[in-house]
């Protein structure tokens, strides 16, 4: 049972629930609302941010948060046409474990029944897809880092056709395969052989679409995610050297990386963070996926006023 409902202003409500650490939270709330705004071509839209209570956060983080966001019980009293959820670093190794796992599933519960769409973007679709129907995701064998191309497998809501090609970056050590999600319900909108699937929905009956991957990232989101995990190893956080993103970095760039990672690794690099940050000052990236991820937010959100506009005309 549903119980969408008509708002008295012509704007589109889109409701914003950022978990991301806390480094990012500014950085993805402008990343997504970019998104969102260019979709919208010219239709008025209200966009609000909310928080999940139960996740650990600085004092420094917190003041943003109390500043920029409502709590979430705000948005369940005034409601939204359209909600994006972001992922947040994973604490435990099953996220039913993690400590903000019964806020996930009340979303996910309020989100089927009082939105036309919600976007549950990286983890958040996650815990969306084994909350729904029990989906568990699976640990990769090296982390799925990089910009992929991927394909349309059929022609769906996007307005898409089968075969139409996408690039998207991707950047996570978890994956849930087609043949679980299909198993389960669930229609598979793009994907490919090198990097599993990319989207995938399913109409709850509000259409619920889960992104594996990043459209939304800046030309330099990998590049500062290596560079994060690099430090990470040279500190001692992590055990392994990081990979570089797949199809990412120029070959010079590259090839200087390697170099540095094989010096590091032989001991013989003494300044290994300097060096890291001359070749990665020297790399001009690009964001080849802008006008695919432009294109995505801009089906979702006409799929989204569609919606809308038919309770509308039937009320």
């Amino acid at each position: 049972m549903t119980s969408f409902s008509l708002r008295s202003h012509d704007a589109l409500e889109i409701a914003f629930v950022n978990n991301m650490p806390d480094q990012a939270l500014a950085a993805t709330r402008a990343q997504f609302e970019r998104l969102v705004r260019g979709g919208a071509e010219g239709r008025e839209i209200s966009w609000r941010c909310y928080a999940l209570p139960g996740l650990e956060r600085s004092e420094t983080a917190r003041r943003y948060l109390a500043r920029d966001h409502e709590d979430i019980e705000a948005l369940y009293r005034r409601g939204a046409d359209a909600l994006i959820v972001t992922g947040c670093e994973p604490r435990a190794a099953r996220l039913e474990h993690e400590p903000y796992w019964p806020q996930i599933q009340t979303l996910v519960d309020w989100a089927r029944a009082h939105t036309f769409s919600t976007l549950w973007s990286c983890l958040a679709a996650h815990a969306a897809a084994l909350h729904l129907a029990g989906v568990e995701r699976r640990r990769v064998t090296k982390k799925i880092s990089g910009v992929y191309s991927f394909q349309h497998l059929a022609d769906d809501w996007t307005g898409e056709r089968a075969g139409t090609a996408i690039l998207t970056p991707h950047s996570r050590y978890n994956a849930i395969d087609a043949e679980t999600l299909e198993r389960r319900g669930f229609q598979i909108g793009a994907g490919s052989l090198e990097a599993g699937v990319d989207m995938f929905w399913r109409e709850e009956p509000s259409l619920f679409v889960f992104l594996q991957g990043h459209p939304e990232y800046e030309a330099e989101t990998l590049l500062k995610e290596y560079r994060r995990d690099v430090l990470r190893y040279l500190s001692g956080e992590r055990a392994e050297y990081p990979e570089q993103p797949e199809n990412y970095f120029s070959a010079v760039t590259s090839e200087r990386l390697s170099a540095l990672q094989s010096r590091v690794l032989e001991k013989t690099e003494s300044h290994a963070d300097e060096a890291l940050a001359e070749v990665l000052s020297a790399e001009k990236c690009a964001r080849p996926w802008a006008d695919d991820a432009q294109r995505l937010y801009r089906s979702w959100m006409k799929n989204v006023a569609t919606r809308v506009e038919a309770l509308r005309h039937s009320a």
